[in-house]
């Protein structure tokens, strides 16, 4: 596992509309029907059962999941960016007002949390006994994060502040009360995308320019650098898309996503 040395003393300075901007943008709907498909497979919303989404951003999966007949609570530290169809609260305590939940979902949050095992213990203790925890970090063991070091598009430093291999994500759940029941290797479009922009930062002096003008961000360069950027990606898209495979095989992805259950041993709602 990786740690960013030294954390800021002020990391809300880096959670400004430069880093929400348009988040998924064109993909959004793919990443919220991809994400409903993965909760469906492992939990299955019962009469009032809760769905926890935290670090829930703009409440776009609160939207999925409760069209899939969750009930629905968000986790949003850093607002609720005008989201008002659903409860979305700024702490894990006005979380655990409305416990217990049947599902808590962790969709590329763990990796900013300061105290993860205590953070995974709190939500532990605000699950029912047959519930379900997701989680998606950024897989710093994969092919992606060795190939590119300090250009990986999902290294993202300070934001992230550690930084997990399948290993160590399975050790750090056994330690909060966990039980890891199925691990997999990739998210497509943040995977295929990690390729190409990981890719151009490499030989360029700006940073994430595709990602950027994809996602509506300001521009940081001119107009025919950004175009040569879109133009360069492009080509790069089939390739990106062979290697997403590839490191999926090989159980080296981009992401990691996994599924965990509370162990029975703990005592739970």
């Amino acid at each position: 596992m990786g740690v960013t040395s030294p954390v800021p003393a002020r990391v809300s300075a880096y959670y400004r509309e430069r880093y929400y901007g348009n988040r998924h943008s064109f993909t959004a709907q793919f990443c919220n029907w991809r994400r409903r498909r993965l909760v469906a497979r492992h939990a299955s919303p019962a009469e009032g059962a809760r769905l926890l989404d935290v670090g829930c951003g703009d409440g776009g999966f609160l939207d999925t999941a409760s069209h899939a007949g969750w009930s629905t609570v968000g986790v949003e530290p850093h607002g609720a960016h005008g989201n008002r169809n659903h409860r979305i609260v700024s702490t894990l305590r006005e979380a655990g007002a409305l416990a217990p939940y049947g599902c808590v979902t962790m969709w590329h949050v763990l990796e900013h949390v300061p105290q993860p095992l205590e953070y995974l213990r709190q939500l532990r203790a605000m699950m029912s006994r047959n519930g379900t925890l997701l989680v998606a970090v950024p897989d710093f063991g994969g092919l992606q994060a060795r190939v590119f070091g300090r250009h990986w598009l999902h290294l993202d430093v300070p934001r992230h502040l550690f930084h997990f291999t399948a290993p160590s994500v399975t050790r750090l759940l056994d330690a909060a009360g966990f039980e890891v029941v199925r691990t997999a290797h990739q998210e497509l479009e943040y995977d295929w995308f990690g390729w190409i922009q990981s890719s151009l930062n490499f030989f360029s002096g700006t940073p994430n320019v595709l990602f950027d003008a994809l996602t509506g961000k300001p521009r940081r360069v001119g107009r025919m650098a950004a175009g040569a950027s879109c133009a360069a990606g492009a080509l790069m898209a089939a390739a990106a898309l062979g290697l997403t495979a590839a490191s999926t095989l090989m159980r080296r992805g981009g992401t990691l996503i996994v599924a965990a259950r509370p162990r029975s041993k703990f005592p739970l709602y």
